[in-house]
């Protein structure tokens, strides 16, 4: 979960792929998505799935529909009886009135798979933060003010596994910057404190590496070097990454003291930087590396 643009996607990418190496079945979800994360791996997805995207990792997009569908089915049991209720235009008008209905039927099916399918890890790659959290809020809801029935029965078994440590964890995503660690903070103490879930790691993403070795050289330190025509660019452009590097750290701080999670940081990749990478194109080859990244930074932690 996190912020909009934060990389979400990327990282749920790379944990797939940093899980199907070390033997796990993944399935890779993502909720009313234009399904993004097929073309990481070099696919193109004509429909929501479920789709293979490389050995050990099957991806399927959640639509309300198809967990309408899945959902009906498990309480009705039989696929007439689906049909004749479900299929109705005046009841498929109601259920679209309902936002917070469609919320708990993806979340329906998405406790199916786990409990059914053959996955041995889902990674959901989770709506932007304010959608996200709303949707895992809404089995309580419905728990706290629906009377007992199939839909308050639902609501408790979607609960069950979401609040249970052992078999859900929250990672959030992040920017070294302002807003992004602002809202990261605003949603762990939500995840915490209102809806009692629990949080695993905090990846910060596209973090910039300090290249400087610590004896730098006097010119990037002294305001009042000579800069001659030659050297006057490096040195300008040395001293200005110092300065993104330092309020990189204030950001990281603010979030380390904001967060009672693990922090892992996961690189910002530039061609210049990564010998290899391709100008323009970020594939199954940045997907590899950055789950050598996280393989690397997780310290003996396991994503599973």
């Amino acid at each position: 979960m996190g912020k909009g643009g934060v990389g979400k996607t990327v990282t749920c990418a790379a944990i797939a792929r940093r899980a199907a190496r070390a033997g796990k079945r993944v399935l890779l979800a993502e909720v009313r998505a234009p399904r993004r994360l097929p073309s990481l791996f070099g696919l193109r997805a004509e429909q929501d799935g479920p789709l293979q995207l490389a050995p050990g990792i099957q991806w399927i997009n959640f639509t309300p529909q198809a967990a309408l569908e899945t959902y009906a089915m498990r309480l009705l049991k039989l696929r007439a009886v689906y049909r004749a209720v479900f299929e109705q235009r005046a009841v498929r008008r109601f259920l679209r009135a309902l936002p917070s209905l469609s919320e708990l039927l993806m979340l329906g099916h998405l406790v199916h798979l786990i409990e059914e399918g053959p996955a041995d890890l889902v990674v959901l790659d989770a709506p932007s933060t304010g959608p996200g959290a709303l949707m895992l809020e809404v089995p309580q809801v419905i728990m706290r003010t629906v009377p007992e029935g199939p839909l308050r029965d639902g609501a408790e078994w979607i609960q069950r596994l979401l609040g249970d440590p052992a078999r859900t964890t929250i990672h959030l995503v992040v920017l070294p910057e302002e807003l992004p660690v602002s809202e990261a903070i605003s949603l762990h103490h939500r995840l915490r404190d209102d809806l009692g879930l629990a949080r695993g790691f905090v990846v910060a993403n596209r973090c910039l590496p300090n290249p400087f070795p610590p004896g730098q050289h006097p010119a990037v330190d002294d305001e009042g070097s000579p800069m001659t025509e030659a050297n006057a660019a490096l040195i300008q452009a040395a001293r200005s990454l110092r300065g993104r590097l330092n309020l990189q750290q204030v950001y990281l701080d603010r979030l380390q003291a904001g967060v009672d999670q693990a922090i892992i940081q996961l690189p910002e990749w530039n061609p210049g930087w990564n010998p290899g990478w391709n100008q323009g194109t970020f594939g199954t080859e940045a997907i590899e590396a950055l789950a050598d990244a996280l393989q690397s930074a997780e310290r003996g932690a396991s994503w599973a």
